[in-house]
């Protein structure tokens, strides 16, 4: 009852309010933002001729504060999704394995100057080589 009479007073109130809690919540996104490490967010791996191979979905606490985690599903929306195995980061590498299909996929990559991870992925035992970018969903590299 009180959060409906607040929202009808914002609703009810002037211009700038509503400029100054949009100001307020990009100020909080980009808080929660910080307190993400580089690797946090969508990623997606992809082949040498660019195609998708796989998405990942990875958690990167800021400062090396907790683990690197994250999920994975093969590209395509109807495509089940798993959680990575191992995944461990030093330095300008990255390296991470889970279960695709039944076999053990393996990705070790290293860091380019451009924010992308380069380098391969062994899966039923043949190597490709592979490049891991920010997945499209706006998601920068830092």
């Amino acid at each position: 009852m009180i959060g409906m009479a607040i929202a009808l007073g914002l609703a009810a109130d002037s211009p700038a309010v509503a400029t100054d809690l949009a100001t307020r919540m990009r100020e909080s996104a980009a808080a929660a933002q910080a307190l993400q490490g580089p690797l946090d967010g969508a990623w997606t791996l992809c082949d040498a001729h660019q195609q998708p191979l796989f998405v990942f979905q990875i958690t990167d606490p800021v400062g090396g504060a907790g683990p690197l985690g994250g999920a994975w599903r093969r590209s395509g929306a109807s495509a089940p999704a798993g959680l990575i195995d191992a995944i461990a980061r030093r330095g300008g590498r990255l390296a991470f394995r889970f279960i695709g299909d039944g076999e053990v996929v393996r990705v070790r990559l290293r860091r380019r100057g451009d924010g992308a991870w380069a380098g391969a992925a062994s899966e039923n035992g043949h190597d490709l080589a592979v490049t891991l970018r920010p997945s499209a969903s706006g998601v920068t590299p830092r």
